[in-house]
């Protein structure tokens, strides 16, 4: 018997740290995710797979600043990313002179 409400016990726990937990990501959703995304996310979540689909090929509509914003920011990361393959191959260059410098 002493067995059962320990069980109990540890599950009332559970089901309350699951409580808090998935009030808290609610939360953590709505503050950073925003209102909007939140309820599209809400409808993926909750809808058919058609619905789903439907959700997942909207797209945002861009205005001809914010497109030129993104062409700066591609260009910007790619960029970036051959600076980091150069720093990556400087780094297997020897350093020294008699290592080959």
């Amino acid at each position: 018997m002493g067995v059962l409400f320990r069980l109990l016990e540890a599950l009332l726990k559970f089901s309350r740290s699951f409580y808090y937990l998935s009030f808290g990501m609610g939360a953590f959703a709505h503050l950073f995710v925003g209102e909007d995304n939140l309820k599209v996310f809400q409808k993926w979540l909750w809808g058919t797979p058609q619905e789903q689909q439907h959700v997942l090929q909207q797209k945002p509509i861009l205005n001809q600043e914010v497109e030129a914003l993104f062409a700066i920011f591609q260009q910007h990361m790619d960029t970036q990313y051959q600076v980091d393959i150069l720093a990556r191959y400087v780094l297997t260059l020897p350093a020294l002179p008699e290592e080959g410098f």
